[in-house]
């Protein structure tokens, strides 16, 4: 059926090449009535054409779901640690899915809709950096999705996305691609149809029924404000063959356990000095410190952990926040006769976090999310009550006072992007 569809929209576009060859040899030595009517053929031949290509969301569900999967993480022991989701792209088991789904796992357990299960250790490829990773499971003629080409994509496109949100498999919602975001290595899609925890490595399809982008992450703290990755970055990776285990994904341990002795970990500094298990002036953690181990591993506990700050500043002592971020590696960027300032670069994969604390009483004064959004992003989260203004070289709206008594400042860049977003006790 699939190949009869391909067949008919490849007719179709022939079709429409040959109708607009002909009006090039022709068009100049036509009747213009003749040519009216011809332009007016070719139009409502295209608009078939491209209406005919497209389907409803309940025909993209029909379709393609069946190749979308559950994706849980176990430990050691068998029991679940994390829960995502995939799509299959290869009849012999090859499943694309998000990098930090499986992060931690001692295996991996792939459920399709119709019921079947399989396990796995075996990975085909991962990319750190877009959060890619491609499974492998040993199957034969499963279901597969249809890839499209995500470099077609365009903004204001209508897609749909299939996911598997806390284990509910093939949750169906739509939107449209509302923005491509440049990141340092890659861009991503902005989208604003609904995701919930869960969803990460769903398969996000656009009007044709073609998987453009994988389902990446959520912003809680904002409307609507979800992303993807395009999928022309996994196809390079996509294979039967393994070359990889989950070994070589999964860190040797965590820095927030003690060991078998009941030793603290060795933990270390921004200066590089190293200290076992003693807070000081410094966050004592490893995380954070690149974006493949970031502090929060889901964007939406990162943005709930900043608001949890942010009702600490005037409050919270300099010693509760850093046993707060112990998990996390916290470099001094500030040091004044009035104020310091501790920095943890990635609390999750694509922001990071500022801590600013007043002397002498060390207490948190600020706290800054470091982030690079649009400003509709800032406006969907915070509405667009802001004044511009310039302070120095920089680029600055300005909320003013909130009805906590906080301050909220959001400062951009060159490029008119949002580089932070700052919540203050005082200006």
């Amino acid at each position: 059926m699939a190949n009869d569809k391909l067949q008919m929209e490849n007719e179709k576009c022939s079709f429409l090449k040959s109708v607009e060859s002909g009006l090039f040899r022709v068009g100049k030595s036509m009747h213009p009535v003749a040519r009216t009517i011809y332009l007016a053929l070719i139009f409502s031949t295209t608009i078939f054409a491209q209406n005919q290509s497209r389907q409803s969301p309940r025909e993209i569900a029909r379709e393609q779901s069946r190749a979308v999967v559950v994706v849980e993480s176990l430990d050691e022991r068998g029991s679940v640690i994390g829960q995502g989701s995939g799509f299959i792209v290869t009849p012999s088991g090859a499943v694309v899915s998000n990098l930090h789904v499986i992060r931690g796992a001692s295996i991996v357990r792939v459920k399709l809709p119709n019921g079947d299960m399989y396990k796995t250790v075996d990975i085909v490829d991962f990319d750190e950096n877009k959060d890619i990773v491609i499974l492998k499971i040993k199957g034969f003629q499963l279901p597969v999705v249809r890839l499209g080409d995500s470099d077609q994509t365009e903004v204001g496109e209508t897609i749909v996305a299939i996911s598997s949100p806390e284990g509910l498999t093939n949750s169906i919602s739509n939107g449209i691609i509302s923005g491509v975001r440049k990141l340092d290595t890659h861009r991503v899609f902005q989208i604003t149809a609904p995701i919930s925890n869960g969803s990460s490595g769903g398969a996000l399809f656009d009007s044709a029924g073609a998987v453009i982008g994988i389902v990446t992450y959520l912003y809680a703290g904002g409307q609507n404000i979800n992303f993807a990755v395009p999928i022309n970055y996994a196809r390079g990776m996509i294979s039967d063959r393994v070359t990889k285990d989950l070994s070589k994904v999964t860190p040797k341990s965590s820095p927030d356990q003690t060991s078998q002795q009941g030793v603290p970990p060795v933990v270390e500094r921004g200066t590089g000095e190293q200290i076992n298990g003693q807070l000081t002036n410094a966050t004592l953690g490893r995380l954070g410190r690149t974006p493949q181990e970031p502090m929060f591993v889901r964007p939406d506990q990162a943005i709930n952990f900043f608001y949890r700050l942010v009702e600490g500043i005037g409050l919270t002592s300099i010693t509760d926040a850093f046993e707060l971020t112990r998990t996390a590696a916290a470099y001094r960027t500030k040091d004044s006769d009035s104020s310091e300032e501790y920095t943890i670069k990635y609390l999750d994969f694509y922001s990071g976090l500022t801590m600013g604390f007043s002397k002498p009483e060390r207490i948190l004064s600020s706290v800054e999310l470091l982030v690079n959004w649009s400003e509709s992003e800032l406006k969907n989260t915070f509405g667009d009550n802001f004044r511009r203004r310039k302070v120095g070289n920089r680029k600055i709206l300005d909320y003013g006072k909130l009805e906590s008594g906080r301050y909220l400042v959001a400062e951009l860049d060159g490029n008119g992007n949002i580089r932070s977003v700052k919540f203050s006790k005082g200006k």
